[in-house]
Parts: C-alpha cells; sequence; structure tokens
C-alpha cells in the first residue's frame, strides 16, 4: 500500500491531532485535502459524514458527548479511530449501542517528527482492508506494534505516550543545570540534543541491555559514578518507579 484514498476526519485538532496530521504529511503519503479537521461541535457532523475514516483525538471526558452527536455516521464500512485515554473499544461500543469497525490506537507526540511508537488494538469488525489502512497510517509516522490484549494499554500509554516527558524533563533539567554553571544556551542545547540523539542510535544498534550500556559509562570513582551515588542516596529510582505507577493506574482507569 503505497497511497491511501481515504478522506480522514480529526475530530479534536490539539496537540495529538496536530502531531498525527503533521506526521502524515511530512511522510509523503498524504497531501493537507486528505484530511478534514474539527475542532468544534458545530462541525463535527460535517466532517464524520464526508470521511471514509475518523480519528478521535479529545479528551475522555468530551468523547461520548461527540458520540452521540455523530453515532448514525459511524456505521457501514467507515473506521472509527481512538486515541482517547482511558477508553477500551468496549466502553465505546457500549455507548454507541452497535458494533462498528473500531481501533484503538496510542501514539506519542513525536509523531510531529515521523517518529512515534504506536500501539493498537483493533475490534473484531475491523476487515482486513481497514487493519491493513491502520498499519499504514501508524508506519507513516513512526513504528507501530499490534496488541492482542487491550489491558495492556495502561502500561504502553506510560511507558511510550508519556515517555517522551520524562526523557524532555531531564533534558530540561540538563539545560537548567548547564546555564546555572555558566554555559552558553546555543552550546547547552547542541550538547544536550546530540546526547539524546547518541543515546537512542546506541540503543537500536546494540543487542546489549540497557543497564549494560549504563554501566559501561560508569567508571569507578568517576563523574558518573558521583552522580548516581547522588541519585541513590535520595531514592530516585523508588520515586520515579512509584510515579510511573500513579500513571499506570490513572491510564488503566484504576
Amino acid at each position: 500500500m503505497k497511497k491511501l484514498s481515504s478522506k480522514i476526519a480529526i475530530i479534536g485538532f490539539g496537540n495529538m491531532g496536530q502531531a498525527i496530521r503533521s506526521g502524515l504529511i511530512g511522510s509523503g503519503n498524504f497531501v493537507s485535502d486528505d484530511f478534514l479537521l474539527s475542532n468544534s461541535k458545530n462541525d463535527n457532523k460535517k466532517v464524520v459524514r464526508r470521511a471514509d475514516i475518523v480519528i478521535f483525538a479529545v479528551k475522555p471526558d468530551d468523547l461520548f458527548d461527540i458520540l452521540d452527536d455523530v453515532k448514525s455516521f459511524l456505521l457501514g464500512e467507515k473506521l472509527l479511530i481512538s486515541v482517547v485515554a482511558r477508553t477500551s473499544i468496549c466502553d465505546i461500543q457500549k455507548h454507541l449501542g452497535f458494533s462498528c469497525q473500531i481501533v484503538r490506537i496510542m501514539p506519542n507526540i513525536c509523531a510531529s517528527v515521523r517518529e512515534s511508537m504506536s500501539c493498537w488494538v483493533k475490534s473484531d469488525k475491523v476487515n482486513a482492508s481497514n487493519a491493513k489502512k491502520v498499519k499504514f497510517i501508524l508506519e507513516s509516522f513512526g513504528k507501530e506494534i499490534m496488541l492482542d490484549d487491550e489491558d495492556l494499554f495502561g502500561v504502553v500509554t506510560v511507558i511510550s505516550a508519556s515517555g517522551p516527558a520524562f526523557f524532555l524533563y531531564l533534558a530540561e533539567l540538563l539545560d537548567n543545570f548547564s546555564r546555572d554553571v555558566g554555559l552558553e544556551p546555543k552550546i547547552s542545547k547542541s550538547l544536550i540534543k546530540q546526547t539524546i540523539l547518541g543515546v537512542s542510535k546506541l540503543l537500536l544498534e546494540s543487542d546489549k541491555t540497557i543497564t549494560s550500556r549504563r554501566e559501561e559509562i560508569m567508571s569507578k570513582g568517576g563523574t558518573t559514578e558521583a552522580v548516581f551515588q547522588k541519585l541513590n542516596e535520595n531514592r530516585f529510582d523508588k520515586i520515579f518507579l512509584e510515579a510511573l505507577k500513579s500513571g499506570y493506574k490513572r491510564a488503566s482507569g484504576k
């Protein structure tokens, strides 16, 4: 599949909706005219009526009201793709009152630069043709993994959907520290960007474990060891793991 001859509606054109559209257009597989966009109740019916594929990228609290407005247009071969957190395919089907072709995806903001890690799961009603379309869409803005168990969405949400924020937070702390000790902002950003890029490539091109790669950098009595000693004294690992558990509970609706 090289080109998708389908009109795609994106309901909820916030950060995630914009990232998806930007990534798809940037891939060269889509053009602006392929998309129908709505960020208001008045436009939802208009774009859903004309679309072959409808992507819902809205807040969980808003989804069901939107579905009530457009449910009559979701029958037949139309494909519904949900990027809505904490809302299962079963939740959507129960609210609609009928079965339709539903796919739930969990991408991340890196879709905008075509480097998202996206997980997805489909309902039994999704036909082979639409499953291929979903795979094509997700591969156009990054990597994809299809899951058999929707219960895993809680943990993948924390790892790959929220994950970029954690790495950006560390980058932010590094940037703050470098400025505090007098490094020029331009130099600081260059150092941080290339370091993150290098680490990513190191992981991608190596069969070694993440732990072994980290330990290779920690020379005894060295700078890196001094940093980790302080982190360990302050229980950074336990604090961060507790924070991840909190995010997991929220993402799982527990």
